[in-house]
């Protein structure tokens, strides 16, 4: 419980200026990408896009993930998409070739780009970082190299600990809906909707409206635990396995969720759309089962299938309503309860990091 009652007005969901501002500063920030599963071995690529920007990253002989603009010198076509193995990659428009580390490597009819062709042409590289088992990418190519240890601070040895990065990766789906950013993230940020929000789904095995929380600076960790934690009163605490009883969720500030069970692991990359009443969350999946075998694979799908549905058809469901609620102004706040420090926490963070930007 937080000492009292708190909230924010409806215009932080809605306000043009304090969008724009957000947008920006989720823009100059790490952004958690991926898992390093996804980059297996040298020689591996995936693609992504990260608040419009088409991503290229790489795993090269030396082990290390860079990232790249995902565009050509030339015409700026996508050089790559999807996820696999390549020593090169070739424009689909002119067949311009870029090499794992973004140098330019041939194409045909060089001698009509003298100036560019001078040994200067190479895909835009952007700052990249392998941490705590994920892929991160920072989108501005000026900024230097990323600091993630200082970003996540102590939780980074926790995020870790639970090997996610490791688990096999299930797939990637995308929520273009019509909610604001902050509001796609404050579904994640506390469990007292479980009961009436999710009472067919999450809510048959995760208690409602009873958490765990934790901040670690703009950061924190809510642990909703099973309804079945109860029996381990009659089990031997060595016996316990953490996993197995509860469900942990990351707010890595300002702008990822992490959702970890002893099935999988869950990134939402939540992105500010194009107005104040849009966002895009681009929904990955990791499993701690050993995929290789195609009936547990469909399993994993199954259940990642389940988790997206459900913050779809649920959570994304009842937040556009309530969205169009407060575009309406016809009430001036929102209302944060004592039993949901998620939501206070998550709203000063990037109250106080808006407050430094000025």
């Amino acid at each position: 419980m937080t000492p009292a009652e708190g909230g924010v007005p409806a215009t932080a969901y809605t306000g043009q200026e304090q969008f724009e501002r957000e947008r920006e500063l989720v823009r100059r920030s790490p952004q958690l990408v991926g898992y390093s599963s996804e980059l297996p071995t040298a020689g591996s690529y995936s693609t992504k896009t990260v608040m419009d920007v088409p991503v290229l990253l790489t795993r090269g002989e030396d082990g290390i993930v860079r990232a790249f603009q995902n565009i050509c010198v030339h015409r700026q076509a996508q050089v790559a998409s999807g996820c696999g193995t390549a020593e090169r990659f070739v424009c689909p428009w002119h067949a311009w070739t870029y090499d794992a580390r973004g140098e330019f490597v041939g194409g045909p009819g060089r001698e009509g780009f003298p100036a560019t062709l001078n040994g200067r042409a190479r895909l835009t590289e952007l700052p990249a970082a392998e941490h705590s088992g994920f892929l991160w990418v920072g989108l501005d190519p000026q900024a230097g190299p990323l600091d993630i240890d200082t970003h996540l601070g102590p939780l980074g040895p926790e995020l870790a600990s639970w090997g996610i990065g490791n688990w096999a990766p299930v797939g990637e789906k995308v929520l273009d809906a019509p909610v604001n950013w902050k509001l796609a993230l404050d579904t994640f940020a506390e469990s007292y909707h479980f009961a009436t929000v999710h009472k067919d789904t999450f809510a048959q095995i995760t208690k409602s409206n009873c958490a765990l929380f934790d901040s670690y600076g703009p950061h924190h960790r809510l642990i909703f635990p099973m309804k079945h934690i109860t029996d381990l009163a009659n089990q031997p605490e060595e016996d316990w396995v953490p996993l197995n009883n509860f469900v942990l969720i990351y707010a890595l500030f300002p702008n990822i969720v992490l959702s970890v069970t002893v099935a999988n692991g869950e990134i939402f990359r939540v992105y500010p759309g194009d107005r104040p009443g849009h966002s895009v969350t681009v929904h990955q999946n990791a499993s701690s089962m050993d995929c290789s075998d195609e009936a547990t694979a469909e399993t994993a799908r199954t259940i990642f299938d389940y988790a997206h549905d459900a913050v779809r058809d649920e959570d994304y469901a009842l937040a556009a309503r309530v969205q169009e609620s407060m575009a309406s102004g016809a009430r001036a706040d929102i209302v944060f309860g004592r039993n949901e420090p998620g939501l206070h926490h998550r709203h000063e963070s990037l109250a106080d990091a808006l407050a430094a930007d000025r």
